[in-house]
């Protein structure tokens, strides 16, 4: 999963579908208001969907994994690798 692709993701379930918003890969989704907490558990629902057999266990849910664009992708590399 690239970057476009999880701009898109968040786009579609955070910002009601505008992919036009100004959403930098560094950017905080938590202290920019994007999502909260819980809405950290809805996105890694949607990556699981998305990229089966990706699991997403529930302590892998944080801000450090799951925060940025940046950050997804980075979390879905080391996923993937092992």
């Amino acid at each position: 999963m690239d970057s476009k692709e999880i701009k898109e993701l968040i786009c579609g379930l955070f910002l009601g579908g505008d992919n036009g918003f100004p959403l930098e890969p560094d950017t905080d989704l938590l202290q920019e208001g994007i999502c909260d907490s819980l809405a950290l558990v809805q996105l890694a629902a949607q990556l699981e969907a998305r990229y089966p057999p990706l699991r997403i266990h529930d302590a892998e849910i944080t801000p450090e994994n799951l925060g940025s664009i940046s950050r997804i992708g980075q979390f879905l590399k080391c996923k993937q690798a092992g």
